[in-house]
């Protein structure tokens, strides 16, 4: 990889496994994706034979991690996910696999894993997956999301048969956007000077860019991200995610107890969200102004958010539901549950293509790239991608520029302001780099962790096709009446996510539910993390870290979520339904009985599911948004920001992204950090006009 390519990966260099380890890590591999007996095949064949010509089920049931030649995939992944020093552990693991007194302590069989038959292997990962044990369950979910992730993601196209998976991936779109310019380091020289250098072009660099642009100022736009015209996008799941996302689009954190998606792309996260445009709840407004910032229930903080949703093109109109949104939209009807469209940033158009997670090829999407860094660029403003900001450079205690690397290239960019708009995961970082000391930079993380549940219908629901995020429910948040409980939407989930959220309960099980992809209509439960603990940090190699523990207020607010999901996916008719819980078994209508809420069985199953609850690591959780790392307050004792967005260390050093949230936003935050970047701008006005 090339260096520029190291910016958004956490390592290059492919992981260095002798044989003994690569014989393992392909004998579990091979377990979750295996090939299945005659007697589990005929079965498959027997049970789809409705929906699936036998040819296609004795396929599939045949294809295996091996006859894919997928090893060298899963290694890819390790090398884009895993941390130098989790890396350590993950080789430990696999050497103690490798050796007969290893596996018998985690097995308790007396033979080396790879020798075990597929049977045993997979009791083995089983076993892992139900045990008392957070370690082993820890262990379960590790090599699940190793071993089925990056094969269906990197495969789907030879696996979509029997999945029915054929999104609309040959659409020709006309009046695209035209191709914005971007600078060189070599047309950078030594003398090169802005008024404005801004780090990161996501939703909060964009704004600010446009708005200083406008203003007459010179302005540069720094990102380390590559830029993608609409021609460049890929509508192929593992591409997308390796060319857009921060390592590859999945980082779990140190612990491995939440899964991190993050934009690293020219336009940042609004360039490969799904277009979902909420502003913030009034009750998250009151709560930042307790804590002394006013301009959260000012007048002009609500202009703003109005002005965001003007210029984005922001309404309900035009909302097309896919069949997940419109099951949603049923069964909380049938309930009695409250239940809204989401405001789409399409500007009243239709979208259909379902991959707004790897861009927007039509060009409808008005992220920051379309809408506010066009501003800016017609306004004079430069650009740069594939360009990191080591640190931005200080003297007497105000700004004078940035230091950067591009091509290899170190160079410096003079400056009379700075802007730092990296994001929660990577603001942090530009600043200590910076030299700034002030405790709060990278804590106090917050993040919205997530859930999924699943109802698998006897209709095809192809939750592949159409619009991603077009309807939410509050009932949880109702019901808890204080702010948090969780959000209910739908999620995007191609294959590879797919495969690798649903609980794996054995090769066989599994491609069952991987063949009945298009029937399964999955909900998102998103809670407003209240109390739990996030810190952002940094390895010796100038990784990003992420340490997280979840709280047991925030478990139950994604518990309440669940059973309200449970209810929703019940009375809108799904015939099965599963949670994210590993130790928690689907629950099955019975051929004469109807899908209802209210049946005796699914109550009682809707027990257990309570009692088992959200311990630790005993379901999948993962975020899109994070938040907070460099929070925005009335005093350096408690933040690294004033109110303005000024740093309280640096005089004229400001941020302007989600790291500036005082505690999450329990919303999509994209609408809510353009607000703020409004407000950023107009300090940065005020502050240059006061010279």
């Amino acid at each position: 990889m090339s260096s520029t390519e190291n910016f958004r990966y956490r390592v290059s260099a492919d992981i260095d496994l002798n044989n003994d380890q690569l014989g393992t890590l392909k004998a579990i591999v091979e377990t979750f994706i295996a090939p299945l007996s005659k007697e589990q095949e005929d079965a498959l064949v027997i049970k789809l034979q409705a929906t699936h010509t036998e040819e296609q089920v004795r396929q599939f049931c045949q294809l295996s991690a091996s006859s894919l030649e997928s090893i060298q995939t899963t290694r890819g992944f390790i090398n884009r996910t895993v941390l130098p020093e989790k890396r350590k552990e993950l080789l430990m693991i696999l050497s103690v696999l490798s050796t007969r007194a290893g596996t018998f302590a985690l097995t308790g069989h007396f033979d080396e894993f790879k020798n075990l038959s597929i049977a045993d292997r997979e009791k083995v990962i089983l076993n892992w997956k139900n045990s008392f044990l957070p370690q082993l369950r820890l262990l379960y979910k590790t090599f699940h999301s190793l071993a089925c992730h990056p094969i269906y993601a990197a495969h789907s196209t030879q696996l979509s048969a029997a999945m029915h998976f054929n999104p609309k991936l040959d659409a020709q779109y006309e009046n695209i956007p035209e191709r914005l310019t971007m600078l060189s380091p070599n047309e950078i020289g030594e003398d090169a000077t802005f008024d404005v250098v801004i780090i990161g072009s996501g939703a909060g660099g964009g704004v600010v860019a446009s708005k200083v642009a406008q203003a007459g100022k010179s302005v540069l736009v720094i990102e380390k991200g590559d830029y993608h015209h609409e021609d460049e996008f890929l509508m192929d799941e593992s591409k997308a995610l390796t060319n857009l996302y921060e390592h590859g689009g999945i980082a779990p954190s140190y612990e491995g107890s939440v899964s991190i998606f993050a934009g690293s792309v020219f336009g940042g996260g609004t360039t490969v969200n799904w277009c979902a445009s909420l502003k913030l709840q009034h009750f998250v407004r009151e709560e930042w102004a307790k804590e002394g910032l006013s301009h959260f229930v000012s007048p002009k903080f609500s202009q703003d958010l109005d002005r965001v949703f003007e210029r984005i093109g922001a309404s309900t109109e035009g909302i097309v539901h896919n069949n997940s949104n419109q099951v949603l939209i049923d069964g909380c009807k049938v309930l009695g549950y409250p239940v809204a469209d989401i405001p789409q940033n399409v500007g009243n158009n239709a979208h259909d293509c379902g991959f707004c997670f790897a861009g927007c090829k039509a060009g409808l999407k008005n992220g920051s790239m379309n809408t506010w860094l066009r501003d800016a660029y017609e306004h004079n403003a430069k650009f740069m991608d594939k360009t990191k900001v080591n640190r931005v450079l200080i003297k007497g205690g105000k700004v004078t520029g940035v230091e950067c690397i591009a091509n290899d290239k170190k160079f410096n960019i003079k400056a009379s302001q700075v802007v730092v708009a990296a994001g929660s995961l990577q603001s942090p970082g530009v600043l200590l780099r910076s030299g700034l000391k002030n405790k709060n930079i990278g804590r106090h993380l917050k993040i919205h962790p997530c859930t999924i549940t699943f109802g698998f219908f006897d209709r095809p629901i192809r939750t592949f096709e159409g619009s991603i995020m077009t309807a939410v429910s509050t009932v949880s948040e109702s019901i808890k009446n204080d702010g948090y409980g969780a959000k209910l939407e739908v999620p995007c989930l191609p294959p590879g996510s797919y495969c690798s959220v649903i609980p794996w309960r054995g090769a066989a099980h599994h491609k069952d539910l991987m063949m009945r992809y298009d029937r399964c209509s999955p909900i998102l439960v998103l809670s407003r993390d209240k109390d739990s603990t996030g810190v952002v940090r940094y390895d010796e190699n100038d990784n990003c870290v992420v340490d997280y523990a979840l709280s047991n207020r925030d478990r139950e607010s994604l518990m309440d979520g669940i059973e309200r999901s449970l209810n929703i996916l019940a009375a809108a008719g799904a015939r099965e339904i599963h949670t994210g819980q590993f130790g928690v078994e689907p629950f099955n209508f019975k051929e004469d009985e109807p899908s209802r809420a209210d049946n005796p069985r699914f109550i009682q199953w809707k027990a257990s599911v309570i009692k088992y609850g959200f311990p630790h690591e005993g379901a999948g959780v993962f975020c899109a948004h994070q938040m907070g790392s460099n929070r925005m307050g009335i005093s350096p004792k408690v933040s690294v920001t004033k109110p303005t967005g000024e740093t309280w260390e640096v005089k004229d050093l400001f941020v302007a992204d989600a790291s500036v949230f005082p505690t999450a936003s329990g919303v999509n935050p994209m609408v809510t950090v353009e607000a703020i970047a409004l407000h950023v701008a107009d300090s940065i006005l005020k502050s240059e006009a006061k010279l």
